[in-house]
């Protein structure tokens, strides 16, 4: 089959999630014989990442000002498609193309799979309880009823939006594709309309199941792998999780790995504790290999590549339940640990207990090791594959 990427960004993995995924399934669409392009608005200044697919760019780029949808560019997606015999559009940010996959004139054959990377109302899913979460001062308690005001304007604002887009974007998709089906309860929220076009497919695991991991070789340290912001990620919370267990746990230390606006801030809060090390961006799976624990403390995720990624390597996460997508990343008690939302007793609680118990340690990670095959490349193109098959009628077979 032809088939198209559609961003308003670069591919370039090393800038993002969808940006890795992204990159993962195109390696694995071509080994299977498929012709891949990738349509963007945006192509890295200086890029020199040996790309898998030929890079198209619409002649407006117009990106940074949310203004993609220029009819020169609406002409030009009709062209591509037409001209290059697209068979399936994969289009990795629909509430961007909104109006462009609406007043499109692509040919008839070919079939657009609108992708949804995170919760259908996003960080709005969790407001409260991070607002709650983060008034923990006197000065905090007095801003606290009117942060909740705003968040529950803010709330019904993105409704109402998102009911518009999604309404739109599905009605002008021949699927709608989320990470699980975990959201679709947060879906029908905002969109009432008939959900027969609403899938679900997990993002795939970035690295290749090991064949050998040896867990006794395992490090007593705790990682965090991502983007330093206080926003979503919200480090603040696992430095001071830290100070409160360092001092028990004198042959344990806590490596940070990753760059971001936060990074100085974070950097002064660990500054009078012992055993933290910020590593920089840096490619995470050394520190896969040697760490024992993965903790992430988010307002919120869409899938959490870090999960699989650190589970591949038998490294155990816990993390808040802050998302509906956890569960099915993370089976609790299990293959890692969830915590309720955002309990920072719980989570020190649950952290001392797994850090204290290497035998509940080594199994949690035997499971993690085993749960993470089901996001194997293969099997998550297998149901690309099986998507792209029931939009087509089967005709490959």
């Amino acid at each position: 089959m032809n088939i198209v990427f559609m961003s308003c960004r670069a591919f370039n993995p090393s800038t993002g999630g969808i940006e890795r995924v992204t990159d993962l399934l195109c390696r694995e669409f071509v080994r299977r014989g498929h012709n891949v392009a990738y349509l963007n608005n945006l192509c890295g200044s200086n890029d020199d990442y040996d790309y898998p697919a030929p890079t198209y760019l619409f002649p407006d780029d117009r990106a940074q000002d949310n203004r993609a949808e220029t009819q020169r560019n609406i002409d030009y997606y009709n062209l591509f498609c037409a001209e290059h015999g697209i068979d399936i559009v994969i289009n990795q940010d629909p509430l961007f193309y909104e109006r462009l996959i609406s007043e499109a004139r692509i040919p008839q054959g070919t079939k657009t799979i609108a992708v949804l990377h995170s919760n259908p109302l996003y960080y709005h899913y969790n407001i409260y309880s991070a607002i709650i979460a983060r008034s923990n001062t006197w000065q905090s308690l007095k801003r606290l009823p009117w942060e909740l005001k705003w968040a529950r304007d803010k709330r019904i604002a993105a409704c109402r939006k998102y009911a518009s887009a999604y309404g739109n974007i599905i009605a002008h998709s021949d699927a709608f594709c989320m990470l699980s089906m975990n959201y679709l309860p947060e879906l029908r929220k905002v969109y009432k309309g008939d959900t027969g076009k609403v899938t679900a497919i997990a993002n795939p695991n970035t690295y290749e199941v090991q064949t050998s991991i040896d867990l006794g070789r395992k490090k007593k340290q705790l990682i965090y792998v991502g983007r330093l912001d206080p926003w979503q990620k919200r480090i603040d919370r696992l430095i001071d999780i830290w100070a409160r267990i360092y001092k028990d746990f004198p042959d344990w230390e806590l490596i940070i790995v990753g760059e971001g606006p936060q990074l100085d801030q974070l950097r002064q809060m660990a500054a009078p504790l012992e055993r933290v090390i910020f590593a920089g961006r840096q490619n995470p799976e050394p520190f896969y290999r040697e760490a024992s624990i993965l903790c992430l403390t988010s307002d919120y995720e869409g899938w959490g590549m870090v999960l699989p990624e650190a589970m591949t390597h038998g490294t155990v996460p816990i993390l808040f339940n802050s998302y509906l997508a956890a569960p099915e990343v993370v089976g609790n008690h299990v293959s890692g640990i969830l915590v309720k939302p955002f309990s920072m007793r719980q989570y020190e609680r649950k952290l001392r207990r797994l850090m204290s118990n290497d035998k509940m340690r080594k199994q949690m990670a035997l499971n993690a090791i085993k749960h993470v095959k089901q996001f194997d490349i293969a099997n998550i193109a297998n149901r690309w594959e099986a998507l792209f098959d029931k939009l087509h009628g089967q005709r490959r077979r």
